[in-house]
């Protein structure tokens, strides 16, 4: 179960709710969304940004959902006050709550093929998976190829990262050291002064979000092929949701079977936008050569089931069984 709400958890919410961040006592029908990123981050508004809208427009606008970004509360701290009931709802990755759940994390091993994810069973299981602590899943939206590596120099005829230090999360940690690399663990706002400086030759990243960060000033490199699935997680509280008629529930359901749908070209676009502006700031592809080009993406996948079984035991395997059943791992 969820633990309790702790200190500064509490302050944070007593601040939003003294600012006036949301209303205290709003209809069933008046959503309140907490969001891991604020408006700035391009999947904000492409994603719950537009999931809001839809509910809206399904709904002749009675439903409405209003959106609080990590101002309200930090990132990594957001599963505890959306399953408490603070917040109706929330937006976020699953590797930011993956000490409590490790579900979620590992969605980003599971191919972005929304029906095949429903159709196997897949869905369902992290689903349920979350209602055992008190969530409801509501959309899983996607983005094929969601993450990479910038690097200070291209990949060398070695095809690998050996001598080289790499920063990335848990996550990236096999990836890294299947290609003989070192992995190294630093908080985004470090890895512009340790590209600059040499500290780490390279960083792992998802395709979208690094432009913002001026990387391409320091690191004038991204690796290809990209890899792995950048998955985003809508949730909400699970007494919200037992507490909705049968209409509003199934609108809510259909809007995000929708979006999971519809996101995966829009975040395309965007990543694909994103290159570009990197391009034009001088950054340039280097491709990663050869059997490594071939196992890159499964060593990705490995990487992080080995993560999420390390974390969520039975049940994550009990998921990868099923992902494995249905052909759509990695």
């Amino acid at each position: 179960m969820i633990s309790k709400i702790n200190k500064s958890l509490k302050a944070s919410v007593a601040v939003a709710i003294t600012a006036g961040s949301f209303a205290t006592a709003a209809a069933a029908e008046d959503f309140r969304m907490l969001a891991s990123w604020d408006s700035s981050y391009p999947i904000v508004p492409k994603v719950a940004d537009v999931f809001a809208e839809m509910v809206s427009e399904a709904s002749g606008g009675e439903s409405t959902i209003a959106m609080t970004g990590p101002e309200a509360v930090p990132p990594f701290e957001q599963l505890q006050p959306v399953a408490a009931g603070v917040f109706d709802m929330l937006f976020t990755s699953g590797a930011y709550h993956s000490n409590e759940i490790a579900v979620g994390m590992v969605t980003d091993a599971i191919q972005a093929d929304p029906a095949a994810r429903r159709d196997s069973g897949a869905w369902d299981a992290v689903d349920a998976a979350y209602q055992e602590i008190g969530l409801k899943l509501i959309a899983l939206p996607t983005l094929p190829n969601g993450y990479n590596v910038f690097l200070r120099d291209p990949i060398g005829e070695s095809c690998d990262f050996a001598g080289l230090k790499i920063r990335g999360s848990a996550t990236y940690t096999s990836l890294i050291q299947s290609l003989g690399g070192q992995p190294v663990v630093l908080p985004p706002a470090e890895i512009y002064s340790a590209l600059e400086k040499g500290v780490v030759d390279g960083a792992a990243w998802p395709v979208i979000g690094a432009l913002d960060y001026g990387w391409y000033e320091v690191a004038k490199y991204f690796l290809r092929p990209a890899f792995g699935t950048a998955t985003y997680m809508i949730l909400m509280n699970l007494d919200t949701w037992n507490g909705l008629d049968e209409a509003e529930q199934a609108l809510l359901l259909e809007q995000g079977k929708a979006l999971e749908v519809s996101s995966i070209d829009t975040l395309a676009d965007v990543a694909a936008a994103e290159q570009t502006a990197l391009e034009e700031n001088g950054m340039e592809a280097t491709e990663m050569c050869g059997d490594a080009a071939a196992t890159m993406e499964h060593d990705w996948a490995e990487g992080v089931w080995a993560l999420g079984i390390e974390k969520g035991g039975a049940t994550v395997e009990a998921l990868k069984a099923t992902v494995d059943d249905a052909g759509i791992n990695f």
